[in-house]
């Protein structure tokens, strides 16, 4: 009797187990929230909004308008090495991968070697992942930090022009409230005057948005009131570059073709999930067919390696000989880039040197001539402009060259990330036989 309730007790508890608990809601499907198209016609023809009218005029202070954020009496001086390597050091995702390149030596101290060869390589392709990753986190690091540089000098620049064009403005209604004939046109002058206060606004608010992305780059407090000072050594070089000396130093210091080298190098029968995993990084589908698990799967499927390992090693090579081409494209383009932008700065500087000597040409016929001084604030205006673009010319130059050493792998290598690779050196894999 005892047994009876006892397998009467297994088989109530064992049969939801094989015949499956009941879901109440599995039989019907959720309704979903659908929004009509409807609207109503309309011929498109409308009044213009008198929007002069309708704003304020905020000269006589009645808008009350929020200011940007400004710099405090100090700034935060910072140096293109500094923020080159802070951004390197500090690159969270790098740092992600290096704890779980610990990780992998922590399983390799345990396991077997099957696992150890397996976790061996991995470890190492962490490594030369985080290298890449700091390099990027480096190279963009370096452009904000130029291009921070550049706009604060352009902005002195900007700062000189508006005070000309008021200046002029200024004359301007002296003249006329003394009954003088004007020799400029007024309204021309005001406009000019709104155009440069426009540019100086949108300068400050991009100011704002690089000095955030470089705290948040070097891992800083967010603090919309903390300014750094780019300090910059403003010499160009203007030496030429030799396209194919660089493309060989970038082709063997990128990360990607080292990784890319060395599991090549390291295919074998039991690597073949970490070779997986690599050829799954130039699509989803690549590396996804494996042996099904499980004994019976395994026992039918003993020889499948044998099969797979020429597979993996034929995607291997065609994947590497796609990135060196990739890599290439970059490296050169970067090459170029400076190239352009080294004749750029050529043409720019010609600029100026056109309107310093219409500025003093001027000035020396001032007291002669009687040149109008309306004539003289205008030439200074365009000397202004043309320094300003000489300077976005040479922190574009800048840019490109940063382009260029985070093409080559660089970066990290110069602020001493330089991974130390257990398996680099020795290539006895399948694909090398």
């Amino acid at each position: 009797m005892f047994f009876r309730h006892l397998a009467i007790i297994g088989c109530v508890t064992l049969s939801p187990v094989v015949a499956g608990c009941h879901c109440p809601s599995a039989g019907c499907l959720p309704g979903t929230p659908i929004a009509a198209c409807l609207g109503e016609l309309t011929t498109g023809v409308e009044t213009p909004p008198e929007l002069y009218e309708a704003l304020p005029d905020c000269q006589d202070g009645e808008c009350g308008l929020t200011r940007l954020p400004t710099p405090a009496e100090t700034y935060q001086l910072l140096d293109a090495e500094t923020c080159q390597c802070h951004a390197a050091t500090n690159a969270n995702l790098a740092n992600l991968v290096e704890l779980e390149r610990y990780w992998a030596r922590i399983v390799i101290e345990c396991d077997t070697q099957t696992v150890r060869d397996n976790l061996c390589l991995e470890r190492d392709l962490l490594a030369l992942h985080a290298t890449g990753l700091r390099n990027k986190a480096a190279g963009a690091a370096l452009e904000v930090f130029y291009q921070l540089a550049g706009l604060e000098v352009r902005k002195q620049y900007l700062e000189q022009a508006l005070e000309e064009s008021v200046r002029s403005l200024l004359r301007a209604d002296r003249l006329h409230e003394e009954g003088l004939p004007v020799e400029i046109d007024r309204a021309e002058i005001a406009g000019s005057v709104s155009q440069l206060r426009d540019r100086k606004l949108q300068l400050e608010y991009l100011r704002v948005q690089l000095n955030g992305q470089l705290q948040m780059m070097l891992d800083c407090p967010q603090q919309e009131h903390d300014f750094y000072w780019p300090r910059v050594d403003w010499q160009v070089d203007l030496a030429p570059l030799d396209a194919e000396e660089a493309l060989a130093v970038g082709l063997a210091s990128r990360s990607d073709l080292r990784g890319l080298q060395l599991t090549i190098c390291q295919l074998e029968k039991k690597t073949l999930p970490v070779a997986r995993g690599v050829v799954a990084i130039a699509d989803g589908t690549l590396g996804s067919v494996e042996p099904t698990a499980g004994l019976i799967h395994k026992i039918r499927c003993l020889r499948c390696s044998e099969g797979e390992v020429p597979i993996r090693c034929r995607q291997l090579a065609l994947m590497l000989a796609d990135t060196e081409q990739l890599a290439t494209g970059e490296i050169k383009g970067a090459v170029y880039e400076i190239v352009l932008q080294q004749r750029r700065i050529v043409l720019a500087r010609e600029a100026v040197k056109g309107r310093r000597e219409r500025l003093h040409e001027l000035t020396m016929k001032r007291d002669v001539d009687e040149v109008a001084i309306f004539e003289l604030s205008k030439a200074r205006g365009r000397l202004f402009e043309a320094e300003s673009e000489l300077v976005q010319q040479v922190v574009q130059l800048e840019i490109a060259r940063v382009r260029l050493r985070k093409a080559q792998g660089l970066l990290a290598k110069e602020c001493g990330f330089q991974p130390t690779l257990c398996l680099e050196g020795c290539c006895h894999g399948a694909c090398c036989q």
